[in-house]
């Protein structure tokens, strides 16, 4: 994937980190623990910098997280069905 502004989901549907702002496949993930982290005023900077970037196939519902960051390859998980 590194560096790819889209790729293909296994459903087929293609998948963007790039075009529309806001980008409606992509969710922005941050733990309990680690939101908690933050007290008193914070600059939402600061806390975008700290999630973890995913997409939601809009096709399918499969999460690709990139746990790694954006420059490693995402981990898929696919819902029961």
């Amino acid at each position: 994937m590194l560096g790819m502004a889209k790729w293909l989901c296994a459903c087929g549907t293609t998948i963007r980190s790039s075009g529309e702002i806001p980008n409606p496949m992509q969710w922005m993930l941050m733990s309990d623990q680690d939101f908690d982290a933050f007290s008193g005023l914070v600059q939402a900077e600061d806390v975008y910098m700290g999630m973890t970037i995913a997409f939601r196939c809009p096709t399918c519902d499969r999460l690709h997280i990139f746990w790694r960051g954006m420059d490693d390859d995402p981990v898929v998980y696919a819902p029961e069905r």
